[in-house]
């Protein structure tokens, strides 16, 4: 798929549907942590997000799909590389 072909309203709600979802796998994860801190309010926030993101994944045609997956990677590899350097650092 080229580039041209990727719609930047989807690929913009991928990135942040796939952030948002690598952002509460980090807090599932994080829970298994002795001293992993722990905020109630953000994970929250996280789960109204992603509520609210959903509609859009339902109502796109497969062409527009291909854009929404490519961002969802994009955003979660971002935030699950972000988790990794605060794990290892």
């Amino acid at each position: 798929m080229s580039l041209a072909r990727w719609h930047a309203w989807d690929l913009l709600v991928g990135v942040m549907s796939g952030s948002t979802l690598a952002y509460l796998l980090a807090v599932l994860i994080g829970l298994l942590l002795p001293s992993w801190p722990f905020n109630g309010f953000f994970t929250s926030l996280a789960l109204v997000s992603l509520a609210l993101q959903w509609p859009a994944w339902e109502i796109a045609d497969p062409d527009r799909a291909a854009s929404l997956r490519r961002g969802l990677q994009v955003g979660a590899a971002v935030v699950l590389g972000l988790w990794l350097f605060y794990c290892l650092a």
